[in-house]
């Protein structure tokens, strides 16, 4: 599997975007379609209309409902790949692991001053679980010239640190997502 390159995560989340409104609006023309024949029925009484236009409408929310979650586990799955190549190889024994969390457990600990200096002691000792734990925490809590110096120390990282940050700055939980979404993947309304 590639790298991903900032570039094809924008790429591949805004594709994801445009395919689910695309998909969106065909569930909609579908369901406008159906509706209109269930209306145009002459055989039909308005009662057995009323509950034949009530299954459409659930069954047109379903879709809808399956078309989001799809998308939604799309950029989740994204966003998982470039957070494990922003973290790197990790070796998976012991001692490797229990490192790790140590090192992560003093990062959480360290003010913004602090992890300055020491990520350049890390990276001048060449304590690479250390400097990337404080690289980790200084990508979380937006600390820019501390994520930035990690990102100097460790160019293979540069690329998904942007792409990340892409992702955190336009994806769920933002407001042009939750917007785009809303209109997206609302129901018809009848």
């Amino acid at each position: 599997m590639s790298k991903s390159t900032p570039l094809s995560v924008q790429n591949a989340f805004n594709s994801a975007l445009s395919t689910s409104k695309e998909n969106a609006a065909a569930i909609r023309a579908a369901h406008n379609a159906a509706r209109q024949a269930i209306l145009n029925d002459q055989m039909t009484s308005d009662l057995a209309k009323r509950g034949k236009l009530d299954m459409l409408k659930i069954d047109t929310r379903d879709k809808l409902a399956a078309l989001k979650e799809s998308q939604e586990s799309f950029i989740k799955g994204l966003r998982d790949k470039v957070e494990k190549e922003f973290r790197g190889h990790q070796p998976a024994d012991g001692a490797s692991v229990v490192s790790r969390r140590d090192a992560a457990d003093r990062a959480r600990k360290l003010d913004r001053r602090e992890a300055m200096e020491v990520l350049q002691d890390a990276i001048a000792g060449n304590d690479a679980d250390f400097a990337h734990a404080i690289g980790v925490r200084a990508r979380n809590v937006a600390w820019v010239d501390v994520a930035e110096a990690y990102q100097d120390a460790f160019r293979e990282s540069a690329g998904s640190a942007e792409a990340l940050a892409y992702l955190d700055s336009n994806g769920p939980g933002t407001a042009g997502y939750n917007l785009n979404n809303s209109a997206t993947f609302a129901a018809p309304l009848d």
